[in-house]
């Protein structure tokens, strides 16, 4: 089994305002990620946070499958609920 290789990946979308990917990646044995990707055409929402990640940059670590997709589940719930904000930190607009 080569790595990286993609666990779970869900789109979400909030009409034409914002566009996010919710992505769990193997990255070793007994190694996984969760982030959370920005989908939007022009990756306008790279470095904004959501919640308490930042997109395209947090990383949920775990080291089994069932932990990481309660990350998972995490993210994707912040993802559908919460509005990203643009930090001092976020790229230029």
């Amino acid at each position: 089994m080569g790595f990286p290789k993609i666990v779970r990946q869900t789109p979400v979308k909030h009409g034409d305002e914002w566009a996010l990917i919710v992505s769990i990646i193997q990255v070793g044995f007994r190694a996984y990620e969760t982030a959370i990707f920005d989908d939007t055409p022009e990756r306008r929402l790279e470095g904004w946070t959501l919640g308490d990640r930042i997109i395209e940059s947090s990383v949920d670590k775990a080291s089994t499958r069932d932990e990481a997709m309660e990350h998972h589940r995490e993210a994707l719930y912040a993802a559908r609920t919460e509005t990203p904000r643009h930090t001092a930190s976020s790229k230029a607009a």
